[in-house]
């Protein structure tokens, strides 16, 4: 059905604006709003949502450059890192009625600065429910992307899965050299990316993905109608170089951020001397850790001095 076949990466506004009505009270909106378009960028979503619910305990986030502990009712912002242990199930509910179920033994990151809600997944499961603006989940080798979807996504060191469990969505084949190229897929479509190139796809999921998922995974995710206020987390430390040092070589358009972001880490010995034994591995960060000395030519020579 053509239904299932509409694109989600851009939304369309609900109705048109009126016009005539009330012109000299909405004159100067219209005109701060041309203003903001004209002369500024498009205002980027950012992702806000409560862990409504955590079983097994807590789960780590680092935020900024410092290492958090979290649990049910701490607020999840973009930037944020979490990871869930062996058993964890989480369940993160934004405003706008988002869900988003992160798995066990996750790692992943809700990346900032995105023109669309986008969650990183570097292993584990991740699951969610799209009901407001469209959200992209991705891994290093496979994404998807939908609005008014259900989608999950299992990333490991070999391969990525993805399922469209419900709705309209487009398939996101990840690339670290360039921006991803939709595909509309249509609900209950499984695909799967490994060390191939090729997209694999099949009409409904294999045997061995469910088996794996986790149960919760299984069901709808919980949604709450009313949410308490948030509590913070619990300051841990500042992140060492092991709590980061595989998130600092993901594809290098989800990593943007972080050299602004723990260049500060670099003052503690300890971090300069692992990111100094790992400089190989991080071409943006060598000119950080060994700045190139400028040239002899360039120095004023002091009048005073013989």
């Amino acid at each position: 059905m053509k239904k299932q076949q509409t694109t989600t990466t851009v939304t369309a506004s609900r109705r048109p604006h009126q016009r005539v009505v009330k012109a000299r009270r909405s004159a100067p909106i219209a005109l701060a709003l041309w203003a903001c378009l004209i002369g500024g960028k498009a205002v980027q979503p950012q992702f806000n949502g409560l862990v409504s619910f955590a079983d097994a305990g807590a789960f780590s986030i680092v935020r900024r450059d410092t290492l958090l502990s979290g649990s049910k009712d701490v607020a999840l912002l973009a930037g944020d890192i979490v990871e869930t242990g062996a058993n964890a199930f989480v369940v993160v509910q934004e405003p706008g009625g988002d869900l988003v179920g992160i798995g066990p033994s996750t790692d992943v990151y809700f990346v900032e600065r995105q023109e669309v809600i986008t969650l990183f997944v570097l292993r584990g499961w991740v699951k969610v429910d799209v009901k407001s603006g469209p959200i992209r989940l991705t891994g290093t080798r496979l994404g998807i992307q939908g609005h008014q979807a259900v989608m999950l996504l299992h990333a490991d060191e070999r391969s990525n899965e993805v399922f469209d469990e419900q709705g309209p969505t487009t398939l996101l084949p990840a690339d670290d050299a360039a921006r991803p190229v939709g595909k509309e897929t249509g609900p209950s479509r499984f695909f799967l990316r490994g060390e191939q190139l090729d997209v694999l796809s099949q009409a409904s999921p294999s045997a061995e993905f469910v088996a794996k998922m986790p149960a919760p995974f299984r069901d709808p995710l919980p949604v709450y109608a009313k949410l308490p206020e948030p509590v913070p987390p619990r300051v841990v430390r500042a992140v060492s170089y092991s709590d980061v040092d595989s998130w600092l070589t993901i594809p290098r358009q989800w990593r943007g951020s972080f050299v602004g972001r723990f260049r500060g880490r670099l003052k503690d010995p300890a971090f300069f001397a692992a990111m100094d034994a790992h400089q190989a591995l991080l071409p943006e960060w060598q000119p950080i850790l060994h700045p190139p000395l400028e040239p002899e030519s360039n120095h004023v020579a002091d009048p005073q001095k013989p």
